[in-house]
């Protein structure tokens, strides 16, 4: 039987450095769904920057999480 693939919403992942915590990194994600699957990544990406910017904390990451159901 051949597998068929259905393109869902991706998200968008942002990961952000709060600090040192008991000499730990502690982490922070935000996640921005219902992305087009086919969006272009420039355009993901140009609008993580203007989210990046309005955030308090370092960014370490920015990540589209694709999302496909096989049937």
């Amino acid at each position: 039987m051949a597998i068929t693939e259905a393109k869902n919403p991706s998200s968008l992942r942002i990961k952000l450095d709060l600090g040192m915590v008991d000499g730990k990194t502690k982490t922070k994600s935000k996640t921005f769904s219902n992305l087009k699957h086919d969006a272009a990544a420039q355009d993901i990406y140009d609008v993580a920057e203007s989210l990046m910017a309005l955030q308090e904390y370092t960014v370490l990451e920015t990540a589209k999480i694709d999302n496909t159901t096989l049937l």
